[in-house]
């Protein structure tokens, strides 16, 4: 969808393969520890980044389990498993609480230009680089002061800058609350920058020493790119170095438009499709040659699903399929039946114990929610009335899309407030020529080092579906009905959408018990009416608090 965060988008991320897809057997959700557990830490880390003083809200609900324990000390261990996860919640929110961005620094005035210091590798796009400057001083009215800020740069092409690199920019500047845009403006909150600076010139004062590493990473990737041109035509090879390395800087606008118009610019995207690649023709390879469970087989397999990870830069989105995608060779390893479920779970609380800022990235939200859809819907949308008699791979295809749509509809009209008329025929069009483009261009690469009438001819596997995307893409992008705008729902909205998802989805499994056990409580709560309103009372404190500090 529009905004400078589509790109980051993993909505398919996760595809229809190991890491993902599960028999006939669906998830009843409180059967899974780890999947509450991790629900509740990341609910905790959401509530202490947007709220301040919700404790009282959690102590009254430990207050209101601890009655209850004691009313029915039957179902002591039910009230006690709440308790925990109540606590884990404000473990989360604990940890949330110690990343405060620190406010900016900054002298009052018209800021002309400014010093600092280069903190990642810039990326480099169609008309510019954006670079993220850590800056010490900046110039206003022609004299030099000091200041502390983190702000997003938007420099030329030349001269290149690189991490670690102290520089001087001149250009304008503009606080987040000068912002005009409000997708804008809650990106550069959400990456913990203070304003944009658009500079018209660039000098390095001093260059940095990035780290080796990061010097191979960079190096190795510019030459994959050049060999994916030397063997594929543009403008398919823009869309080749795109799947395979996340590289999309050789399409052009007009393309970037007609993807962000179908909802598809998650395919150029670093997700879970290229671990899956990894990890599946690891797996593959192992059991063939029998050696899927022997250990040292597993360590090579890890080996080039971190190494592939570490090749093409780590991203939210990418680091969540890594995790999953390890979790998975391990379960194979020792003989387990792997549950998806529960490696997304494990991935998320460990990926925001680390950085609790990564739950507010959109690519890391959108690429979670479209792989809950496809563990928890894909299966039974493909075994479903309309579907069960279209032919198995079509029925699978679109079951994984609708899944994956269902899950991260809420989550787009939030964070974009657009909506696409032609996502569902794209995505369901485009997927199965994603993993043909990434292998095709993988052997691109190989081909690359044959003579040159060879290469060529090799590159035609890469080309032809890159080739074919780019047709749908291109057809269904330029319709002017495409796509338009919708209000913006709050978070309050958006929660209370994925609770009636989850509650629809897991009725069939609660309902009956959850029926009966409240007719027992009713039953047996008769003579203590005064127990029964003292926790409405409370139920209707605890949402009033919550209501007021959301304003």
């Amino acid at each position: 969808m529009p905004g400078t965060d589509a790109a980051s988008v993993d909505r398919h991320g996760a595809g229809q393969h190991p890491l993902t897809t599960h028999g006939p057997r669906t998830h009843d959700l409180p059967s899974f520890p780890i999947v509450w557990l991790g629900l509740a830490w990341l609910g905790g880390i959401a509530l202490g980044q947007q709220l301040t003083g919700w404790w009282p809200l959690a102590l009254w609900g430990l207050v209101a389990l601890a009655i209850l324990a004691a009313r029915y000390p039957a179902r002591w261990r039910v009230f006690l498993g709440g308790a925990f996860l109540i606590v884990v919640a404000l473990a989360g929110a604990w940890r949330a609480s110690n990343v405060r961005v620190t406010p900016a620094d900054l002298p009052s005035g018209q800021i002309t230009a400014l010093r600092g210091q280069v903190l990642d590798w810039p990326d480099q796009g169609n008309s510019g680089v954006t670079a993220t400057i850590v800056l010490d001083a900046v110039r206003v009215d022609g004299a030099w002061q000091g200041g502390a800020a983190r702000v997003r740069a938007d420099l030329p092409f030349a001269p290149a800058v690189a991490r670690g690199d102290r520089v001087e920019l001149t250009g304008y500047y503009r606080s987040v609350a000068a912002i005009g845009l409000p997708g804008l403006r809650a990106s550069l909150t959400r990456q913990g920058l203070h304003g944009q600076f658009r500079a018209f010139s660039v000098r390095v004062l001093a260059p940095g020493q990035p780290p080796d590493l990061d010097v191979w990473r960079i190096a190795s990737r510019e030459a994959l790119k050049e060999r994916v041109r030397r063997v594929v035509p543009a403008p398919e090879a823009g869309l080749v170095t795109g799947v395979l390395l996340g590289d999309d800087t050789l399409l052009t606008t007009a393309e970037h438009a007609d993807f962000t118009a179908t909802n598809t610019a998650h395919v150029m995207v670093l997700s879970g499709w290229n671990i899956a690649l990894v990890a599946g023709v690891c797996a593959a390879l192992g059991r063939r040659f029998g050696r899927a469970r022997a250990w040292w087989w597993l360590v090579l397999s890890l080996g080039a699903i971190w190494g592939y990870t570490a090749l093409v830069g780590v991203s939210p989105t990418l680091l969540r399929a890594a995790i999953m995608g390890t979790l998975y060779l391990l379960a194979a390893l020792l003989g387990r039946r792997e549950d998806a479920l529960a490696a997304l779970a494990v991935a998320a609380l460990a990926m925001t114990a680390v950085a609790p800022g990564t739950l507010a990235d959109i690519g890391f939200q959108l690429s979670c929610a479209a792989t809950l859809g496809l563990i928890l819907c894909s299966t039974r949308f493909a075994a479903s009335a309309p579907l069960r008699h279209v032919p198995a791979a079509i029925a699978s295809s679109l079951a994984a899309t609708i899944a994956a749509e269902l899950f991260t509809l809420p989550l787009i009209v939030h964070h974009f407030g657009r909506l696409s008329t032609v996502t569902l025929p794209a995505n369901l069009l485009v997927e199965p020529l994603v993993p043909l483009a990434m292998s095709g261009g993988m052997l691109a690469v190989l081909v690359s080092l044959l003579p040159a009438p060879l290469a060529s001819a090799g590159g035609v596997i890469a080309w032809l579906p890159a080739r074919l995307l780019l047709l749908i893409v291109e057809g269904l992008g330029a319709q002017p009905w495409a796509t338009f705008a919708v209000p913006q729902p709050s978070w309050l909205v958006v929660a209370a959408t994925y609770a009636l998802i989850g509650a629809t989805l897991t009725l069939p499994a609660w309902w009956p018990k959850r029926r009966a056990l409240a007719s027992a409580w009713v039953a047996a709560a008769r003579p203590g009416w005064a127990l029964l309103l003292c926790g409405l009372l409370a139920g209707l404190a605890a949402s009033a608090w919550l209501l007021l500090l959301a304003g």
